[in-house]
């Protein structure tokens, strides 16, 4: 009975995540999401994937020129992204890191396939 309401008690404090997504990346691929920050406040990222993959992510801040980032090839995304970087996680196996937003607005989060395999990955934002 008492691990029930540890489990009840678990649940109802994790907050919903302010962005929630289960996806597939392709072999050497690049994806992106946008999110609104508020200067101040603390975001938690988390990247989940299999273990044979590797995947980086980055949050890039609203100087990134989205135009050029979308006509650039895969990786060369990333890396353009990757100079705009408010925020960077680029460790093997899940990806866990805290931003501290430092302004206002839109910012990008760029998920790239290091490890060249593709498959399936789980993104949070709270």
């Amino acid at each position: 009975m008492t691990l029930f309401f540890l489990i009840l008690a678990f649940s109802l404090s994790t907050p919903e995540p302010l962005l929630e997504a289960e996806d597939t990346i392709a072999r050497g691929a690049t994806a992106m999401y946008t999110i609104s920050l508020e200067d101040g406040l603390d975001y938690w990222i988390l990247l989940n994937f299999e273990d044979r993959m590797d995947l980086d992510i980055i949050i890039a801040s609203d100087e990134m020129n989205y135009d050029e980032f979308i006509q650039l090839p895969y990786f060369e995304d990333f890396m353009y992204a990757r100079a705009f970087a408010i925020a960077e996680g680029a460790t093997e196996g899940t990806e866990d890191l805290v931003l501290t937003a430092p302004y206002t607005g839109t910012a990008y989060i760029i998920i790239h396939d290091i490890g060249e395999t593709g498959g399936e990955y789980h993104l949070r934002l709270f």
